[in-house]
């Protein structure tokens, strides 16, 4: 995590550094990430008027600690207190690394208003822990369970880009994530997928509200 963390501030630091010279160029945050106990950062090209390109990084310590105040996560899914197939888990930490684009509705870079569809994809990686006791009956023995998934997923988003002045910028998405099938081999049907969101029903999209605010280089 640590290795992560600093190769991500390298970047970063180095895109701020190349962009001095370069217009249209934004580091920003998504906020709604913060009920989540998500700390990420992304940065953003406009390369025409039409077309945006975005690299997003994020680290979760611990989503479960989260799950109390991430009023976000219970506006689109229910955080239920039901059975989770046996398991109990207390832990849910992760990073992700989200490469895409923008193709956004003007026709010039005056227009500083206007929607936007998103596509691109998310890299993520998720440490679980916890304990496990299957529903069958006579009852086994409580034990212990902690794994590791690399998982890969296409983001899905639609929303609306506003400026508050010439240097800072902000847009409201809607995303929809599509995990690879190995997200099935996470624990229960409670899950959370950094980068992605969370889901607490037997279904296959994950739902992220975005409120991202970004400033120009």
């Amino acid at each position: 995590m640590r290795k992560y963390l600093f190769l991500s501030a390298l970047l970063i630091k180095s895109l701020s550094s190349q962009a001095q010279n370069e217009p249209n160029q934004y580091l920003g945050v998504n906020l709604l990430q913060i009920p989540a106990l998500t700390f990420n950062a992304n940065y953003t090209r406009e390369f025409t008027p039409k077309v945006s390109g975005v690299l997003e990084l994020g680290f979760t310590p611990n989503y479960v600690t989260a799950q109390n105040i991430d009023f976000i996560g219970y506006l689109l899914t229910p955080h239920s207190k039901g059975a989770n197939d046996g398991y109990e888990i207390d832990k849910q930490t992760g990073v992700y690394v989200k490469i895409g684009s923008f193709v956004n509705l003007r026709n010039s870079f005056e227009k500083r208003n206007f929607f936007h569809f998103g596509l691109s994809v998310c890299n993520s990686v998720i440490n679980e822990g916890g304990t496990s006791q299957p529903l069958i009956w006579p009852t086994p023995a409580i034990q212990d369970v902690d794994h590791t998934k690399y998982i890969f997923g296409i983001n899905l988003a639609f929303g609306y880009e506003f400026a508050f002045s010439s240097k800072i910028k902000s847009y409201l998405d809607f995303q929809i994530s599509l995990p690879g099938k190995n997200y099935e081999e996470l624990y229960g049907y409670r899950n959370y997928i950094p980068g992605m969101g969370f889901k607490d029903f037997e279904g296959y999209w994950f739902p992220m509200l975005i409120w991202n605010i970004k400033f120009q280089l």
